[in-house]
């Protein structure tokens, strides 16, 4: 099967075989064909939190990590914290499942602990965004006049504000891509939300932009369908995306450049997109993430006092 049939498949059944079961294995342990198994983890993943609860699904994600890449491993932890959030109360009556689950977590506890805060992050997002509407909203009239008393003390007087979006490490950069996903690239398959990344992306786009647009991808950290994103809509709307990726005209706005030294975990990123924006999402599994400390995944991923003040304040 190709990338896009293997994504497709754990995607779309909802049983699988014995064989299906051994290929998933197969894919995502293979240490050449990388992609093909972050595809199936990808699929399979979109499949538990779009279906009813399925427990043998749950099971063969869990059971799949032994010689797995990274980077598939990664994609497993952060998959299955948004089941556990999804599927909390299912979860919570079944031991056998925990002592896979509690396997999986407690073998990177960095990793689970750093999925989490992504995850828990997620939840003030919208507040970013009514932030932004509203700053945009007062500053827009005086952008003509920017050396105005007015449009500095407008900046002034939210400055707590854009202080806090820095200092929470929040995702910016959704502010800045969600409208370059209105590409047929994203409307014509679900995979192409999850694709890793390729440096081959960019000989698709006119020779005369590829400099400049793999100037930006190493300039500015964004997760992989934001490079995709950006390069499907920069030949028809490069002097946009030149100035809205600008640090004066973010800075305006009350963004900041993303550091390098920020934690990000790029599936996150891809996952929430693809729930917030694509059309063939039939779920809104960071929404639950707001009751983060009601739940399982709490108890068994947030250990420590100092943990739990990081969390609670991303919850806040």
């Amino acid at each position: 099967m190709t990338t896009y049939e293997i994504f497709d498949y754990y995607h779309s059944h909802t049983t699988f075989s014995e064989d299906d079961m051994a290929d998933f294995r197969v894919y995502v342990q293979d240490p050449i064909h990388t992609t093909d198994g972050l595809m199936a983890i990808a699929g399979l993943t979109i499949n538990l939190l779009e279906n009813p609860w399925n427990e043998d699904n749950l099971m063969l994600l869990l059971t799949s990590c032994d010689g797995i890449s990274p980077e598939g491993f990664e994609r497993v932890v952060v998959g299955l914290l948004l089941v556990m959030i999804q599927h909390d109360t299912a979860i919570r009556r079944n031991r056998l499942l925990l002592g896979e689950i509690q396997e999986v977590l407690t073998y990177a506890p960095e990793l689970s602990f750093t999925a989490l805060s992504n995850i828990a992050r997620t939840t003030q997002i919208k507040r970013m965004e009514h932030f932004n509407a509203q700053l945009t909203k007062e500053l827009l009239p005086l952008m003509n006049n920017r050396e105005s008393n007015e449009f500095y003390d407008i900046i002034r007087s939210r400055q707590s504000e854009m202080e806090h979006i820095a200092h929470m490490q929040l995702d910016q950069n959704f502010l800045i891509f969600r409208e370059f996903y209105h590409t047929p690239f994203f409307r014509q398959q679900a995979a192409n939300w999850f694709l890793p990344w390729t440096e081959d992306a960019i000989l698709n786009i006119p020779e005369d932009d590829r400099d400049e647009v793999d100037s930006l991808i190493q300039m500015w950290p964004m997760c992989d369908s934001d490079k995709y994103a950006l390069c499907h809509m920069y030949p028809s709307f490069k002097a946009l995306i030149k100035s809205q990726l600008s640090v004066d005209s973010l800075r305006e706005v009350g963004l900041d450049m993303p550091g390098k030294n920020i934690i990000t975990n790029g599936y996150v990123q891809q996952l929430y997109r693809y729930f917030r924006l694509s059309s063939f999402a039939h779920a809104k599994p960071f929404e639950l993430a707001s009751k983060l400390r009601e739940l399982l995944v709490y108890r068994l991923v947030v250990v420590g006092e100092q943990a739990q003040q990081a969390i609670n304040q991303l919850l806040a």
